[in-house]
Formats: C-alpha cells, sequence, structure tokens
C-alpha cells in the first residue's frame, strides 16, 4: 500500500487528482493513465510516485503461508488428517517425486 501524503494548500487540489485518476482506473493501480487535458502533468506525477513506491505483485516476497501452502506434500498430508480424502491428481504426485 502506498501513502501518498499532501501538506498545505495543494493537499485539496491534489487529493482530488488522485482520486480522479484512481477512479478512472476503476481503482486498480496497474491501471492508472493520465488524462488529456491541462492537469496531465500533474496527474503524470502522482502515477509515477505510485509505480516507483509500489512492488509488483511477481516480485513481492510470498508469505509463510503462501509458502507453506504451495508445498505438494505438505498439503496431501493435511489433507488426509481426520479423514479427508486427497484431492491430489496423479500428475500432481508425478511431478512431486520428480523434483525430489
Amino acid at each position: 500500500m502506498v501513502t501518498v501524503l499532501y501538506v498545505g494548500e495543494t493537499a485539496a487540489i491534489e487529493g482530488s487528482t488522485l482520486q480522479r485518476i484512481l477512479k478512472r482506473a476503476n481503482y486498480a493501480t496497474s491501471d492508472m493513465q493520465a488524462d488529456e487535458g491541462p492537469e496531465r502533468h500533474e496527474e503524470v506525477v502522482i502515477i509515477r510516485r505510485i509505480e516507483a513506491g509500489t512492488i509488483p505483485s511477481q516480485s513481492y516476497p510470498p508469505s509463510l503461508r503462501r509458502r507453506q501452502s504451495s508445498d505438494p506434500d505438505a498439503l496431501a498430508s493435511w489433507e488426509n488428517e481426520g479423514g479427508a480424502t486427497s484431492a491430489r491428481s496423479a500428475a500432481a504426485s508425478k511431478a512431486a517425486e520428480n523434483r525430489r
């Protein structure tokens, strides 16, 4: 999450510009684009600030929970606890064996 702070008289103007940019992009920071018009320069500056402070999802380090969930052997043993049946396919089992 990126926090953009403004101080002084420009806070209201730049805050409304930020809201306008995000609304046009449907609040997805990956889809932000500056609009043509007199305020294009301010929009470009705000978009560049946000992009500079944002980590792309491909580069974002996985959490401990995500790393534990991505281990197919651990997931299969967890699914088999308490009488649950494994939903693991033969292809996934073979792929796990090939990694060893």
